[in-house]
């Protein structure tokens, strides 16, 4: 509102406000309240009569405590904090810093999101529950059975079997009282978990439902974490074998039981969507170990890409790419266009090479009788490659007059989508004539190399930004400019630290992990086998080192 005499309307259209939703924060005339509730199937709306209680809230204003003169209205990026414009001239010099406002209003969105997300938990960790519940009764059910089968099994035989019934039995209740502990520590578990999603939603609730625009800055979300279901054993009941009896058979003959058996079922991730699915579990070794080295013979090794286990695409300077297979024997050679202008390759799932040409503005396809020329890109340089999930081609690329950068998507060639801008309309990237390289993650993720930036950036598959790594800054090595990029199946991000002769490891969300150095002397790119193992390039060595990272 601008006045006090002006009509609050509804948000989603011009009509006069009647209701609001206590849930996503939005004013709702009559008419919208239903097509809200059905467009947000997914949220539980509370909707309530509007009343001046209601009314959105101006950002309250704090003074910066370093120039007292002056509000904080902007907030910076590298430190995580508000501050005034004045500090970007001290304190704050060279840090990225957005506008305060903006970043209340995204961070209450990314609360939003959360909720969003938990409500997904909550009910898949209620199922998850309740299927450890039935399984409890089952196997309550079974072992029941089988009791009473050995009960009228020893009635038959009387007195002569009744002391290897009871040995038997006691065995029996043995296995029924561990394997139910398990199934209830199962339980117990699991519902540790749910109770847990329901204590994050009500607090996310309690975060959205604050007037105090600046405590959302405080908030940490816990989604990632309880995105991972925690692991749990499954139990087989144990089962009675009951062989043909006989009087002249021996006791030992007549019934023998059958050990329970326990086994780990594989840990599971809940997407966006709320669906569930497998995730690898796979964990980082304490030192990771450098397995073999391979030379290639090539010249300034720039690209790299593991088609298996035991082979490998590559190119560099010397205008050739090349198929190797582990020893370093040249499997398949092409001559590239030539002008040595070549930034990136990338492979395809039907095995096609495609690879950048600066000079020519364009992604070239290798194919079996020469090249084709896949996407014409006049006007842009293409520099880093990676076929997606989607079997869409991700590029990044730099405007030829070096004045703009943007990722694009191409889909057999045809342009589909492009990412430039955050959701403040500042650019993602960097602009200058520098590398750029790109790989998808697990979770949906867009990573991105900018070395002129000296970071990575991380989009959602949306394009909307969610983080920048710059680095671990807690060691004394020099500035971080980062190459080639991959991501494992754990959704962990490794990048290429040229100038610090290490491999960075990050989590999904963009927290330092480790360094992987192994000797490793002007690494360029890396990319993984099938087997997880880490294949990275050396520049000036033109040798590729295969280095074991996870257990």
């Amino acid at each position: 509102m601008n006045t006090a005499q002006d009509v609050v309307r509804c948000d989603l259209c011009t009509d006069v406000v009647q209701h609001y939703c206590k849930s996503c924060h939005v004013n709702l005339c009559g008419n919208c309240r239903n097509k809200h509730n059905d467009k947000n199937t997914l949220t539980k709306h509370e909707i309530v009569p509007f009343t001046s209680q209601h009314l959105k809230q101006e950002y309250k204003v704090q003074k910066c405590e370093d120039h007292p003169k002056q509000e904080k209205d902007l907030y910076c990026q590298d430190c995580n904090v508000p501050i005034c414009s004045r500090c970007l001239t001290g304190n704050h010099k060279r840090h990225g810093a957005v506008d305060l406002e903006e970043i209340c209003k995204i961070t209450r969105n990314s609360v939003t999101e959360d909720l969003k997300e938990l409500y997904h938990f909550e009910r898949e960790y209620s199922k998850i529950v309740k299927d450890m519940e039935r399984m409890v009764i089952s196997y309550k059910d079974h072992c029941d059975k089988e009791n009473g089968s050995l009960k009228k099994l020893g009635q038959v035989w009387h007195k002569i079997i009744d002391n290897a019934i009871k040995k038997i039995e006691n065995q029996l209740a043995d296995m029924i009282k561990q394997d139910l502990q398990i199934l209830q520590d199962n339980v117990e578990k699991i519902q540790s978990s749910y109770q847990r999603v329901k204590q994050c939603i009500e607090r996310n609730e309690y975060i959205l439902k604050e007037e105090n625009s600046f405590q959302v800055l405080d908030y940490k979300s816990d989604v990632e974490e309880l995105r991972l279901v925690p692991s749990r054993k499954e139990v087989s009941p144990p089962t009675l074998i009951f062989p043909d009896t006989r009087k002249e058979t021996i006791i030992e003959q007549i019934v023998s039981l059958r050990s329970s058996f326990q086994s780990s079922l594989p840990d599971i991730t809940i997407t966006k969507t709320g669906d569930v699915s497998m995730v690898s579990t796979r964990v980082l070794v304490e030192n990771p170990a450098l397995i073999s080295v391979m030379f290639t013979y090539s010249k300034k090794l720039k690209g790299i890409r593991c088609e298996s286990d035991d082979k490998v695409w590559i190119y560099g300077d010397d205008e050739k790419i090349r198929q190797l297979d582990k020893s370093g024997s040249t499997l398949q050679c092409f001559n590239a266009v030539s002008g040595n202008s070549q930034k990136d390759i990338a492979l395809s799932k039907d095995g096609h090479i495609a690879f950048s040409h600066k000079v020519n503005e364009c992604i070239y396809l290798v194919k079996k009788n020469g090249f084709e020329k896949y996407v014409d890109m006049a006007g842009w340089i293409p520099y880093g490659l990676m076929f997606n999930s989607d079997g869409e081609l991700m590029v990044c690329m730099r405007r030829n007059d070096y004045t703009e950068s943007k990722v694009g998507f191409f889909t057999k060639g045809k342009f589909n989508q492009e990412f430039q801008f955050d959701e403040t309309g500042k650019p993602l990237f960097s602009i200058s004539r520098n590398n750029m390289y790109i790989c998808e993650n697990g979770n949906g993720d867009i990573c991105v190399s900018d070395w002129n930036a000296c970071a990575v950036i991380s989009m959602k598959k949306s394009g909307e930004f969610r983080f920048r790594y710059t680095g671990n800054r807690s060691c004394s090595f020099k500035e971080f400019y980062p190459h080639g990029i991959a991501t494992d199946s754990y959704c962990r991000i490794l990048v290429v630290d040229r100038d610090n002769n290490c491999v960075h490891v990050t989590d999904r969300n963009g927290k330092f992990l480790r360094y992987i150095t192994c000797g490793l002397e002007d690494p360029f790119v890396l990319s993984l086998d099938e087997n997880e193992n880490l294949w990275v390039g050396e520049c000036d060595n033109n040798c590729i080192k295969i280095i074991k990272y996870l257990e």
